[in-house]
């Protein structure tokens, strides 16, 4: 089995494919079986990203590769990235790779693109399988709040039942536009559960100034598509985890009335959500108003935990703008239907986030005598906690798996999985798969 993974910064993405090239597909005897390329969004243009990957496809000699923009990538081997790009490419006879699919209009028709993964697990005869699905991630022109204002009129105060279905118009809009995954991530998720799934590792891609975003499947660029393939085997087995830093918890409040059909919160704790929001958080009016009303697509975004009967304590993040008086959350509609609303705001450290990628890359190798390889989807707002120390959070998850096994790990604008029969949808979290050799079991041996 050969697997090499790299990465390689540079302002100009010519020489940054050029590098990666030379140092990963070099590494490979012949052609590899199957890529993962992740660019940064800085070089901006579709074409720009066009042109690597057909370049990559034509230097490696095959297409069967998917991949997408993210505010940072990062390899086993090498230190993480902003401006540049990682590949990690396989050639084995014991890992079998699903041809890569792909679903352009993700976003209005989720369950058409999830039919595409269903087909290629029922496809797939191998003992132990498992997917990976990229999607496209939030995208926020400057008009992207206006859309949500009617949701503050006494209207939709007092008529909810009627506006939870102008809610779901709106949510569907907002899906439309690119403002949010909500509204499409966690339906890949349900249909993929309804037909036997039981495990699979998904993210998004984004720019952390919400302005564009790519998802690459050969060598085609999209903009609102879904990518996705199944790895297989009869020799190997596939572990998954997912974590967050719940080093740091502080108050607790009680979602009290809002729309469910849109995630949008109209009261906390009984009173205007906004107001409350500011004053449970500890930020003064004037300061936030300073800071965000002149800004359209940027907002206040704090990280929050609901309580699910399925699931435990699953992270989200509250979303604030001075043009709202309600408060966004990415809470999809099933989830708060099982929850009992309470929920908690979470302070989040460079450490904790240290921490819990260790726990996530060692929970997700539990049972794995063996690890070959890993790949993780990392949110981009860790990445922003983890600052100038993101290449310590890389180092821990080396230390889980062990220091010669090569990994990938994709900084994220969402982390939404189906693990251990279960739908993840979080935010601020890490998701992760490691493939390996399960642990012989232990033989009863009779003196």
């Amino acid at each position: 089995m050969q697997i090499a993974t790299g990465t390689t910064s540079h302002r100009s993405i010519h020489t940054a494919t050029k590098q990666i090239i030379n140092d990963v597909i070099g590494d490979i005897n012949g052609s590899p079986d199957f890529m993962i390329a992740a660019y940064t969004p800085n070089y901006r243009e579709k074409k720009e990203y066009e042109k690597a990957i057909a370049k990559i496809c034509e230097e490696s000699g095959t297409n069967n590769i998917i991949g997408g923009t993210f505010p940072a990538v990062a390899t086993s081997n090498d230190v993480p990235t902003t401006q540049g790009c990682s590949l990690m490419a396989f050639k084995s006879a014991e890992l079998d790779f699903q041809p890569p699919v792909s679903y352009s209009n993700i976003r209005l028709n989720p369950n058409k693109g999830a039919d595409k993964l269903v087909k290629l697990f029922k496809d797939d005869q191998k003992q132990n399988k498992t997917g990976f699905f990229l999607t496209p991630g939030p995208n926020f022109p400057p008009d992207a709040f206006n859309g949500m204002k009617m949701l503050d009129t006494i209207f939709a105060h007092k008529f909810r039942g009627m506006f939870n279905q102008i809610g779901k118009l709106i949510n569907r809009n907002m899906g439309k536009n690119g403002y949010g995954v909500t509204s499409f991530a966690y339906k890949i998720l349900k249909k993929l559960l309804e037909n036997g799934v039981s495990n699979t590792l998904g993210g998004a891609t984004i720019d952390l100034d919400m302005l564009s975003c790519y998802q690459f499947q050969g060598e085609n660029v999209f903009q609102n598509a879904m990518v996705g393939t199944i790895f297989s085997s009869d020799t190997l087995n596939f572990g998954h985890s997912w974590a967050f830093d719940k080093s740091q918890r502080s108050k607790t409040f009680e979602i009290s009335n809002g729309l469910k059909s849109s995630s949008y919160v109209h009261t906390i704790n009984d009173k205007p959500s906004k107001e409350e929001f500011l004053n449970v958080i500890d930020i003064p009016e004037n300061l936030y108003e300073e800071a965000f009303k002149g800004v359209a697509y940027a907002s206040l975004l704090y990280l929050s935990t609901l309580k699910s009967e399925d699931q435990g304590n699953l992270p989200f993040v509250s979303v604030c703008h001075p043009i709202l008086e309600g408060v966004i959350s990415t809470i999809p509609e099933e989830i708060l239907d099982e929850s009992d609303r309470i929920a908690e705001f979470c302070t989040q450290s460079g450490i904790g986030v240290q921490k819990s990628a260790y726990q996530c890359a060692k929970s997700a190798a539990q049972g794995i005598d063996n690890p070959v390889f890993g790949l993780f989807i990392n949110c981009s707002n860790r990445l922003l906690i983890a600052g100038d120390k993101t290449e310590q959070e890389n180092k821990m998850i080396a230390e889980a798996l062990g220091t010669d096994i090569p990994f990938m790990t994709l900084y994220s604008g969402g982390e939404f999985s189906v693990i251990n029969h279960k739908p993840v949808y979080a935010a601020v979290s890490v998701h992760g798969m490691v493939a390996g050799y399960s642990k012989s079991p232990q033989k009863n041996v009779v003196f």
